[in-house]
């Protein structure tokens, strides 16, 4: 597995080997459909080296922050796509095809949404700018030797002494060139992403502060300074540039853009990236120094549940509950952590009140993880005919999350819908990476579905994908 330090580096590896192995006579003029398929092998490529983050609440949460930021940054020949990887360091990437990628480190390290809105509609920008393709296309300059030299490096990086010095040599030359990246697209990035900030109503001061704790960490870290802070030099000049353009336009004043419940949502991110102990420890120390914020209790229940200690998870999110009792969040952890337990009514009955409260504090919107576990429970309960609607709306809007079409195979199956079931199981092992699994459900789903269905349709396409057929 690569470590989040390293994998900005091994990213840039990647992209170079693969123009390399590209045939001889394709253009360096990369199209938008170019693009799209290199980022897609990229995308592939990853799936295989990093830790992702499934937790649907953090990936909702950047969706919904990231399409927002989107949409004020005018029009994209890509549909932007953001994920999560676990790692302490304070990253963030964006690759060919509208890929961007933010490790739970980052989450935890920015001191409020505006600093995360601004590192994202930093990253937004690139795509829009299409400079990592820009890069690519630099990269023809390179000679034979040192593409050479790449590829061994991607192949042998891990066997012997020689391989270690080619390795050691094709990431020199990996991490020249993003330097030489940075150095001439950085401050472009910079301008455009204040200006999405502005226009989707988050504060654009976010993205200046978060420079000055980049500034801070390089100042006070040495070699050591993590890979998004390295590749970024000379802030102090981007923060003065930043404060000068914010001069420039009218009066920043409010009210800004906010979650709501940002300090849970780095307490998720932070229960994500740590062993279960170390969580459960931070959070405890934060309940003993306050113990009448409920917040600490909603990290330090999450911190026991991972751990396995249902019981104590339970324990912290009813104290919780106790100190904020119109806190959806609370009772809707309150709800699972019964689930898991076996605690089927008292599940129920805390995820209905969740839902209730959430629908008041959220304007209207469903809290879909809350919408899960409840239709887990109803399904449990044997009313699949009240779990599958739920299913079918958190399906319907996030149709990435991979647990979902497990729970939806499932529902089917326990009905006898056969071809729906194999059909929403072929889903989930694609999203899973297990291809073989993926197509032999999309070929079982087949002898059943309904001619001429949409589901049917899908299936055939994805038969075709995935066997390689045309």
């Amino acid at each position: 597995m690569i470590h989040p330090k390293n994998l900005a580096s091994w990213v840039f590896s990647f992209l170079v080997c693969l123009l390399i192995v590209l045939p001889s006579h394709v253009s360096w003029g990369m199209t938008t459909e170019d693009e799209r398929k290199l980022g897609r092998q990229i995308l592939l490529e990853m799936e295989k080296q990093v830790d992702w983050v499934k937790d649907l609440i953090l990936q909702t949460t950047i969706n919904k922050m990231g399409h927002s930021l989107a949409s004020h940054a005018g029009p994209t020949p890509f549909e932007l796509k953001f994920y999560i990887i676990k790692g302490t360091d304070p990253n963030a990437y964006a690759v060919p095809g509208g890929h961007i990628f933010l490790t739970t480190g980052l989450l935890v390290t920015v001191e409020n949404e505006h600093e995360l809105a601004g590192v994202i509609s930093h990253e937004i920008a690139h795509v829009m700018g299409r400079h990592v393709v820009q890069l690519i296309e630099r990269s023809k300059r390179l000679s034979i030797a040192s593409m050479a030299a790449v590829i061994a490096g991607a192949l042998l990086g891990g066997g012997g002494k020689t391989s270690e010095a080619v390795a050691a040599t094709a990431m020199a030359t990996a991490e020249a060139l993003a330097l030489k990246y940075t150095r001439e697209m950085e401050i472009e990035a910079d301008q455009n992403a204040l200006n999405y900030l502005i226009r989707s109503g988050y504060d654009p001061r976010g993205l200046v502060t978060f420079m000055g704790k980049i500034q801070k960490v390089r100042l006070t870290s040495g070699p050591g300074v993590p890979t998004y802070l390295s590749t970024h030099p000379a802030v102090e000049n981007r923060i003065s540039l930043m404060e000068n353009l914010i001069q420039t336009v009218p009066k920043i004043s409010g009210p800004f853009k906010s979650l709501g419940s940002f300090r849970k949502i780095q307490a998720r991110a932070f229960v994500e990236e740590r062993e279960p102990h170390v969580a459960v420890n931070h959070f405890q120390s934060m309940v003993n120094a306050d113990p009448q914020n409920s917040h600490h209790y909603y990290g330090l229940g999450l911190g026991y549940r991972k751990m396995g200690r249902l019981d104590k998870s339970i324990e912290a999110f009813q104290q919780g509950h106790l100190l904020a009792s119109n806190d959806h969040d609370l009772l809707r952890e309150l709800g699972i952590a019964s689930f898991l337990l076996g605690r089927l009514e008292q599940a129920i009955h805390h995820l209905q009140s969740a839902q209730s409260l959430s629908q008041d504090i959220l304007g209207g919107e469903e809290d879909l993880l809350t919408l899960y576990y409840l239709g887990r429970c109803y399904q449990e309960k044997g009313n699949v005919s009240e779990a599958l609607p739920l299913f079918l709306k958190i399906q319907k809007a996030h149709p990435e999350w991979m647990e979902i079409h497990h729970s939806l195979g499932s529902a089917y199956g326990r009905i006898g819908q056969k071809g729906l079931s194999h059909f929403y199981f072929g889903k989930y092992f694609k999203l899973r990476g297990e291809s073989r699994s993926a197509l032999l459900h999309f070929r079982t789903s087949l002898d059943w579905l309904e001619k001429g269905s949409q589901e049917r349709e899908e299936a055939q396409r994805e038969v075709r994908e995935l066997s390689g057929t045309k």
